[in-house]
């Protein structure tokens, strides 16, 4: 496969702060995939689950033609968790299985370097993961995935987690100088950099000096690479139902239009159409079709045309 998003299959129930929920959905890196799936069916999903897997998310890779050849059964059943939100729009999450399977799960369904390299070729060129910059095994399989795909693209977002201390700063740097492109938010920034502003987040960004797709909310989000900025508003938030993984679907998605060398500014117009599929329902999207891959690109290159008028670039 040219892509391959590596990373947890989960379902959710959502808790939101004004007391609605919704229940049963597939979640976790099914949203990072449903970033790339948009643009190209040439796209591998490489996770472990539970024997249960086919019951719980078999119709929905059978209705999308998404290949289970990736999909490893690793764990006695498929991690189901509840998404609390805030009213900041912070998130908890737990398992309904509770502490100790969650501890469980996350050891058991790891993936590993073997798993990446029986799915990795010569014509692979793109990879995202999710990856704890200070406990992963991911960062010591580098040198052997860039082998297996000497062209290979590695796209790092970086956790939560791993940015809620400025002190990680020098820790999560050296993460990011091993891969060709990784991603933040902007609060995740100003906690690791101890920034002020979305423009000190981005001049740090710069200074790294490694392509990163910089998302800021239902403002937009910004493409920073070869020392620019650029940046493109979000697309159909007024209509968006549920914006739950939508920065894993646009994260992913900008891995796709920095592969295919499209300009950094399409780059980010192709995330953020996909961001707005992905938020036009709760859980995932449901079909995609190939209509509306051509609907996408025909939409994409008319937006881009239009802010090329007068770009947003710093």
């Amino acid at each position: 496969m040219k892509y391959i998003v590596a990373g947890a299959m989960i379902l959710n129930d959502m808790e939101y702060a004004d007391g609605h929920t919704a229940k049963g959905f597939l979640g976790g890196s099914i949203y990072a995939f449903n970033g790339i799936k948009p643009y190209t069916d040439d796209v591998l999903f490489i996770t472990g689950v539970g024997p249960d897997y086919d019951a719980e998310m078999g119709d929905y890779f059978r209705r999308n033609n998404i290949s289970f050849d990736g999909i490893k059964v690793k764990v006695p059943k498929t991690q189901y968790s509840v998404v609390k939100y805030k009213p900041s729009g912070e998130w908890k999450e737990y398992s309904i299985y509770g502490d100790d399977y969650w501890d469980e799960w996350a050891k058991l369904s790891r993936i590993t370097l073997d798993d990446y390299l029986e799915h990795l070729t010569p014509d692979t060129k793109g990879m995202y993961i999710e990856a704890s910059a200070k406990r992963s095994a991911f960062w010591g399989y580098i040198d052997a995935i860039r082998a297996a795909a000497p062209e290979i693209n590695l796209m790092w977002e970086i956790s939560t987690a791993d940015t809620e201390d400025h002190a990680m700063e020098a820790e999560v740097i050296d993460k990011i100088k091993k891969v060709d492109i990784y991603s933040l938010n902007l609060p995740e920034s100003m906690n690791l950099f101890a920034t002020k502003s979305e423009e000190e987040s981005i001049a740090r960004i710069k200074e790294i000096g490694v392509p990163c797709f910089f998302r800021c909310g239902t403002k937009g989000a910004w493409m920073i690479q070869d020392g620019k900025a650029w940046f493109s508003p979000s697309i159909g938030v007024g209509t968006s139902v549920d914006a739950t993984g939508c920065g894993n679907c646009s994260t992913a998605c900008s891995l796709y239009g920095f592969t295919e060398k499209v300009h950094p500014l399409k780059t980010v117009i192709y995330a953020n159409l996909a961001a707005s599929l992905n938020a036009a329902q709760y859980g995932p999207y449901p079909h995609f079709t190939k209509e509306l891959r051509e609907e996408l690109f025909k939409k994409a290159d008319e937006i881009f045309e239009e802010q090329m008028k007068d770009p947003i670039c710093l």
